[in-house]
């Protein structure tokens, strides 16, 4: 009876596992961004690479910081994030109590901080403009934009003056257009991408690029104590009708953190997705 039993047992399972069925894969969740983003098209383009060994779930945020946010919870709500360097800096500023662990991957590429303004403005760099007659916009609470407006102003009190108002970025690029109620705005962004692309395609004869410089947005900054902006410049090549001539402004780095946790539960499926990231910010730096 004994005997029969077992074997009926072992039956039931062979049944149930289909030959040569592959394992469970490990669940990675990776917060990135706004969908159709810049950050929600790396989560996706990592599942893509990641699909036959790890599952990867591409969970759409408000940007940096709520990735931090969410990776610092306990129980954390992401396995990875990506974030811009700075968000990174500035949470460690404003939240010296967190014990947050991540381990930095590696910089995807490089993001630069674009001001763009009516051409009203007589101003070409960020120095000529006045704090009460011109009003800049950034995105809103969370997003890398916003984040770096904010550490602007803790490194530099120059840019404290400007008391910017937050709206998405759709609505501020409008209102900018118009030119009323708001004559500048703020977007952190991969060059030639994204909404400051859409700004040169729609209304590069309305807006122009001033250039941002500030040696003190240059100290260091966080636990790591290094800093996090660089001056580089932005010119015609990718802005063909905001730039007439370069302008140099900050960059700022994104950033892939992943939970040390994670991998030390998931050493195979770590190892696949370093060699994912190896092999998609290769293709970033050639375009691809």
């Amino acid at each position: 009876m004994l005997l029969r039993s077992i074997c009926v047992l072992l039956a039931s399972v062979l049944l149930a596992t289909p030959a040569g069925a592959a394992p469970d894969r490990p669940l990675l969740r990776v917060c990135t961004g706004a969908t159709g983003g810049a950050y929600h098209q790396v989560g996706e383009r990592l599942a893509e690479a990641l699909a036959a060994t790890v599952e990867v779930e591409v969970i759409q945020t408000h940007g940096s910081w709520e990735n931090l946010e969410a990776i610092d919870q306990e129980p954390r709500r992401c396995d990875a994030v990506i974030a811009q360097e700075d968000a990174y800096a500035l949470y460690q500023f404003e939240k010296p109590e967190s014990r947050l662990t991540m381990d930095r991957m590696t910089t995807l590429y490089g993001e630069a901080v674009h001001l763009i303004c009516n051409r009203d403005v007589q101003a070409d760099d960020v120095a000529g403009l006045h704090p009460q007659r011109h009003r800049i916009l950034v995105n809103q609470y969370g997003s890398g934009t916003y984040i770096t407006w904010r550490l602007f102003g803790r490194l530099d009190p120059a840019f404290a003056r400007f008391k910017a108002r937050e709206v998405p970025l759709e609505e501020g690029l409008l209102k900018i257009v118009d030119g009323v109620e708001a004559q500048c705005m703020v977007i952190v962004g991969k060059p030639g991408q994204g909404t400051a692309a859409l700004a040169d395609r729609g209304f590069g004869d309305r807006l122009k690029v001033l250039q941002m410089e500030s040696d003190k947005l240059h100290q260091t900054v966080g636990r790591d104590r290094r800093p996090v902006y660089r001056t580089a410049s932005l010119t015609a090549k990718h802005y063909p009708r905001l730039l007439k001539a370069s302008r140099k402004t900050q960059w700022v780095d994104a950033v892939f953190f992943a939970s040390p946790q994670w991998k030390a539960r998931y050493p195979e499926a770590a190892n696949a997705l370093a060699r994912a990231l190896l092999r998609l910010v290769a293709d970033l730096s050639t375009g691809g």
